[in-house]
């Protein structure tokens, strides 16, 4: 699994990109590093572009993750669009989305133009295509 990230404080958004086979070991490193980075805001929006990602993710696995992410209290309540077009991806980040203790702050979608929409964000379409 490949991972970059951006933080664009002048527009309040963080960009991630992840490529090839995810793993829970991948999304806790991603999840860390971002968390752990100095930059990072809670309170920015942000896009995590699964398009390029296949999973290798099981259900339980997802379901500590989410588990995780509650109980770290770094999320944030900043509303996140999931990019994917994977079936597997989709149906994964639907799960997750469900098992998140805020669900309404994530969206799951195929476009970046739905992406932007949701997060009430569109200087997303100046840095993912």
């Amino acid at each position: 699994m490949k991972f970059e990230y951006s933080i664009i404080k002048e527009h309040k958004l963080i960009i991630e990109v992840v490529s090839g086979q995810t793993t829970i070991e991948g999304l806790a490193e991603k999840t860390k590093a971002l968390f752990s980075d100095p930059n990072y805001d809670s309170n920015y929006v942000g896009v995590a572009d699964y398009r390029k990602a296949s999973s290798q993710i099981t259900r339980a696995e997802l379901y500590g993750f989410a588990n995780f992410i509650n109980q770290s209290g770094q999320f944030g309540k900043a509303k996140w669009a999931i990019l994917a077009d994977d079936p597997m991806v989709v149906a994964l980040s639907q799960i997750f989305q469900q098992r998140l203790t805020e669900a309404a702050i994530i969206g799951v979608f195929s476009s970046p133009e739905a992406a932007a929409q949701f997060i009430e964000n569109p200087a997303v379409l100046d840095y993912i295509k």
